[in-house]
């Protein structure tokens, strides 16, 4: 057991670099910054403020209810998370949900430990014990069954543990649960993912929901100016661009227009800046730097589209050589 979280006010327009929040409105947090399970904090990080407002919001007074968070993936759902829990000193305990996923990995289960059979908590009871943050990525993959078992977790209620004698933990007054996922709960009406399930409307029911899309292009041009700096702004501003075209052909609402089955993340178009300045010496950095970043993993039509959507932005800055 970690020491207890000493609570500490923070100013949320200086704490998240948000312009125009006045100084005296605050939000809760904790002092240990030194805490093993605060995330990494990323400075160069850019939170956009609705998101931030309604995860802050849920985080302040959680009101028995769980937060859900729904994209397209690379859009930053799980680094807002990560991000603002940094921010706060709010300890984190995270598992990515799968097909084969099932309860106990979350509560935990007896292992061998120095030759003794010892029951060693999963993250979920970790988080709860210890009024951490649990956020369950990927929801949505997980099997609907084993995710019953959360139903009580979600609305406050003690998780008790039978397979270890029955134990039972109280939800620390701090314990927050938050998902993640590419759909709403209702499947993938999109046809972009592979296995994601259709949850429990009763699951469902337990959560806020929150919309992430991807970045404004204005808050990824400010991405990319922490990033990758060094770069020519205009560069940076074709990029930008570039990456919403490939966005818009990846979720296929251009009528005539084949979809592709990759698209560019806010984290691959961080990818192409920056190995565009490790490649600067190369003829054609733009497009080899693009090529490991994304076009090597699309099908080679596909490639040819995306080259064909840079070569048209970039002009004759672009090299084919």
């Amino acid at each position: 057991m970690t020491s207890p979280l000493r609570n500490k006010p923070f100013s949320v327009g200086t704490t998240f670099g948000i312009n125009g929040i006045p100084p005296e409105v605050k939000t809760a947090g904790f002092e240990d910054s030194a805490n093993p399970f605060v995330p990494k904090n990323d400075p160069t990080y850019v939170f956009r403020r609705e998101t931030l407002r309604d995860v802050l919001n849920y985080l302040t007074t959680p009101g028995g209810d769980g937060l859900f968070l729904a994209g397209h993936y690379g859009a930053g759902k799980t680094s807002l998370i990560y991000q603002v829990a940094s921010r706060l000193n709010w300890p984190l305990q995270a598992f990515t949900a799968h097909s084969r996923m099932e309860f106990d990995d979350l509560v935990g289960t007896w292992k061998l430990v120095q030759g003794t059979m010892q029951f060693v908590h999963g993250p979920l009871a970790v988080a709860m014990r210890e009024g951490h943050i649990f956020t369950l990525n990927e929801c949505d993959r997980a099997d609907p069954g084993q995710l019953t078992g959360l139903h009580d977790i979600v609305e406050g209620h003690p998780l008790v543990i039978p397979t270890n004698g029955g134990e039972v933990i109280q939800p620390h007054e701090n314990f927050r649960f938050i998902s993640t996922g590419n759909s709403v709960g209702s499947g993938d009406t999109t046809g972009l993912y592979q296995g994601v399930n259709v949850l429990d409307i009763a699951f469902m029911d337990r959560f806020r929901m929150v919309n992430v899309d991807y970045p404004s292009v204005e808050t990824e041009r400010a991405i990319l100016a922490n990033k990758a700096g060094s770069l020519p702004e205009p560069i940076r501003e074709k990029m930008v661009d570039i990456a919403n075209n490939i966005r818009r052909l990846f979720i296929g609402n251009q009528e005539g227009v084949a979809p592709i089955t990759v698209t560019m993340s806010t984290r691959s178009l961080i990818r192409w800046a920056t190995l565009t300045l490790t490649y600067r010496n190369a003829p054609n950095a733009l497009r080899y730097a693009l090529r490991i970043s994304l076009t090597a993993k699309a099908e080679p039509e596909q490639q040819i589209a995306i080259e064909q959507i840079a070569r048209d932005i970039f002009g004759s800055s672009w090299s084919d050589e």
